[in-house]
């Protein structure tokens, strides 16, 4: 009798461990269980198709495929729990590469939620694609027959409902992702989603679709509770730009460095209502994107602090800004940074209700008419060089601010972000610096 309870008690313990389960397409096999470092599964999916909440997927060196033409890598199955994510991890020390050539690197969908995606390369198809055929791609505005191609669309991480499921309490971080023709990271009808620290260039070169190297769209209300479910946060986004007419109106459109759209659920047929959360975009750096910087639109509950954004809007068909908000409720635009290479026009209130514009730096940008913009920007530093120390058109431009930057010491002392793009906390014993960077 005590035998057979002390064999019950263990076995009911190891359910409360979770597990690891380890892959490499080099040394893997998929007659392997994965338990084991020495004997990993060969693919990301069979480890994920055996994931309960709690487990740990680490993924080691090499380059992941896709299996088919229109597959994705990985489509991430199965749920975790509040407290008991499934997380999907580079192997300490390692570099796994998901390149793809299909519609997505990473897809989660069917409501699948609590998950954390963290520490890949996600390669998409840049190199194989030409612009001249990707403008003449089925389904474009100057080739309408046929059926779309993943080869020009496809999207490093996408996170979408299915048939009213949606997914919430996801985690996007430490990511590299680039070269895909399609978006980066886009996300929508989800909630509670974080995107942190991750580095995406050279996206939406070639889609149809219209889409960014960030994006959240028509979100979906999971809950009411107040505060901060959203978060873009410490990540850097350059050249990523449309060169491919949008479909839907034939022009250039989109290509922004981030942009949240249309969480009022007023677009294509949407069901939704309007999302509540409130999301905060913050010590985010964003430059040379095609569209714009920062993007807030037809979206409410947004606020936009300490981030920097260097001569985006570089397609001048479409030419919208560096940082900005549309149609939008309860905007608040703090401590940011926004330079452009040649003098244009900032659309800091456009059609915007309740918008908070206060302590930014614009240096090449003039406002519209204050009067019909309708906020005081009394508290902007206007005309003004922020004195950067490198910054330039590659993943090493340096944005820091030099020691005799203007940005120094002028935040706003009520509203600003509480670390800075390293993660470094912010000096409170004096008024913070403008911009992703803290100075020290």
């Amino acid at each position: 009798m005590k035998s057979l309870l002390l064999f019950l008690l263990l076995l009911s313990a190891n359910h409360l461990f979770a597990t690891r389960f380890y892959v490499s397409s080099g040394k893997g096999n998929e007659k392997f269980n994965g338990l084991s470092p020495y004997q990993p599964k060969k693919n990301i999916q069979d480890a994920a198709n055996l994931t309960k909440p709690g487990d740990t997927v680490f993924v080691m060196d090499g380059t992941y495929l896709n299996p088919c033409k229109t597959c994705n890598v990985l489509d991430i199955p199965k749920s975790g729990k509040n407290g008991k994510y499934v997380v999907y991890i580079n192997y300490p020390g390692e570099h796994p590469k998901i390149k793809f050539n299909g519609w997505a690197g990473i897809s989660v969908k069917n409501g699948v939620s609590y998950v954390k995606i963290t520490g890949f390369e996600i390669i998409g198809n840049n190199a194989r694609v030409t612009l001249r055929k990707a403008l003449t791609q089925p389904k474009s505005c100057a080739n309408p027959k046929g059926t779309f191609d993943p080869a020009y669309n496809g999207n490093a991480i996408v996170i979408e409902s299915t048939k009213n499921r949606h997914s919430h309490h996801i985690i996007v971080s430490k990511n590299i992702i680039h070269d895909c023709g399609g978006g980066g990271i886009g996300v929508s009808h989800a909630d509670y989603i974080t995107v942190e620290e991750n580095i995406v260039y050279n996206t939406s070169w070639y889609t149809v679709f219209g889409t960014s190297a960030i994006s959240f769209y028509q979100f979906w209300n999971y809950d009411r509770t107040s505060g901060y479910h959203n978060f873009i946060r410490r990540n850097k986004c350059y050249n990523n730009k449309a060169l491919v007419p949008w479909i839907k109106m034939c022009k250039i459109y989109d290509g922004n460095g981030i942009i949240v759209d249309d969480f009022r659920n007023k677009q294509n047929g949407s069901k939704l209502k309007e999302y509540q959360g409130r999301t905060l975009i913050e010590n985010n750096i964003c430059w040379f994107n095609g569209g714009t910087g920062i993007h807030a639109f037809q979206s409410d509950h947004i606020d936009i602090i300490n981030n920097t954004a260097y001569c985006n809007s570089r397609n001048k068909e479409f030419n919208p800004g560096q940082i900005l908000s549309g149609l939008g409720n309860d905007v608040k635009i703090i401590n940011n940074i926004l330079v452009a290479d040649s003098v244009s026009v900032i659309n800091s209130n456009y059609l915007n209700t309740n918008l908070i514009y206060q302590n930014n730096l614009h240096y090449n940008i003039t406002f519209p008419d204050k009067a019909k913009a309708g906020i005081s920007t009394s508290s902007c530093i206007t005309g003004v060089n922020p004195a950067f120390i490198n910054p330039a058109n590659n993943l090493y431009a340096n944005f820091k601010l030099q020691p005799k930057s203007p940005a120094v010491r002028r935040a706003n002392v009520t509203t600003y972000s509480k670390v800075d793009f390293e993660g470094r906390r912010r000096r409170v014993e004096q008024p913070t610096d403008i911009g992703a960077y803290q100075q020290y």
